[in-house]
């Protein structure tokens, strides 16, 4: 393998309807706020200042923020509901929300995906997004891209599984409190999986408590296997790339990415469109069965499509898709395990690395995206201010 794949120069990195909701502030304290709307898919329920430093080179970016959480409604069937600290989440099926959101203070989430081990490797990434998110002040959500169990997913909502690969990993101080939005990935369910889809989208409508038919936490969000959610200015639509063979989930979602007034779109889910990871030869094989047309469908229209399934972490620039020329690619799918490539860089390529667990981490202020990648040590590979 070429060494230097492993970690691009950052010499290369810095050229690179509607229903109105009354915002209400969350209640202070505490790492974590967070304040969104849901909407679901087919079925399902629920719903201080910044210094970064790359590791490498001396780069440095910072922001002002401060975190407050938004109130919550409901309409048409679907969920949507204020994800402050400790609060609970309602359930229903179908139907659309959206939001008329005034707040465009600073919004912060994370983003890590192929976490489903339990192992160390996943605890000391845990550890980092936990210390991240004290260091800012407090995140608003973690976004898991998929794979959340390896290997075969889990079979029903008491499966053994959701103690060490979930609830104890993320069971840390700047965490607690956080909503995490999950989407499927191969291992979930699908062929290669004897996962149960229902199992995941289930947990979240558990009773929080001790025993049988309860979870420890309410960390876990999937109100369906596709949906999605708004935090102020920052919209989210999660979908099930495994699950690509129908076009309502395309057609749903698309609508709801061309309807939404937020100023950031981030469409997230388990397969990538483009890659420079091991998977690049059978994701390729996939996409031209109709995985691609599904995701495009989607994508477009957003400022990023975010994925996992390589175990890398990777940032290709806009224009990589002529047909979305202002859609970033992200993959962060080096939440738990690695697995190192042979694959071509993609041309557009602003960031790669297969060397070393972690995490994404983003911080939007008004206009401006600002991107990193740290690493299970805490060190910061990377950063990229991305300006609309």
């Amino acid at each position: 393998m070429n060494p230097l794949r492993a970690v691009r120069p950052l010499a290369m990195a810095r050229d690179s309807l509607a229903v109105l909701l009354l915002v209400l502030p969350a209640a202070s304290g505490g790492a974590g706020c967070s304040g969104a709307e849901f909407t679901t898919g087919a079925g399902g329920a629920t719903g201080g200042g910044d210094g970064a430093q790359a590791g490498s080179g001396g780069e440095r970016s910072g922001a002002g923020h401060e975190g407050q959480g938004t109130g919550a409604a409901t309409s048409g069937g679907s969920v949507a509901w204020g994800g402050v600290p400790g609060a609970g989440a309602g359930a229903a099926e179908g139907g659309v929300v959206g939001a008329a959101d005034a707040d465009l203070r600073g919004v912060r989430i994370i983003a890590v995906g192929d976490t489903g081990e339990g192992n160390l490797a996943q605890n000391q990434v845990a550890d980092r997004m936990s210390e991240k998110c004290i260091q800012v002040g407090g995140c608003h959500a973690v976004i898991m891209n998929g794979d959340n169990f390896y290997d075969h997913g889990v079979v029903d909502t008491g499966d053994a599984q959701w103690g060490p690969k979930f609830e104890q990993p993320y069971d840390r101080p700047g965490l607690n409190g956080l909503p995490f939005y999950a989407v499927l990935g191969n291992h979930d369910h699908g062929p290669s999986s004897s996962g149960v889809r229902q199992a995941q989208i289930d947990y979240s409508r558990l009773p929080l408590g001790d025993g049988p038919g309860k979870r420890t936490t309410d960390k876990w969000h999937m109100p369906s296997s596709y949906y999605d959610v708004r935090i102020r200015n920052v919209h989210l639509f999660g979908i099930d790339t495994v699950d690509f063979t129908s076009d309502e989930q395309a057609v749903d979602m698309r609508a709801r990415v061309a309807a939404s007034n937020a100023r950031w779109k981030i469409v997230f889910g388990h397969h990538p469109r483009y890659t420079s990871g091991a998977h690049f030869y059978d994701n390729e094989q996939i996409g031209m069965s109709g995985m691609f047309d599904m995701q495009r469908a989607i994508y477009c229209g957003a400022d990023m499509y975010m994925s996992g399934h390589d175990h890398d972490l990777e940032l290709i620039d806009k224009g990589r898709d002529a047909q979305c020329p202002n859609t970033y690619f992200a993959i962060s799918g080096a939440g738990s395990k690695l697995r190192p490539s042979g694959a071509p860089s993609d041309a557009r390529q602003l960031f790669y690395t297969d060397r070393v667990e972690g995490f994404a981490y983003m911080q939007f202020e008004g206009d401006t995206l600002l991107f990193q990648f740290i690493d299970k040590e805490g060190a910061v590979l990377y950063v990229k201010a991305i300006s609309r």
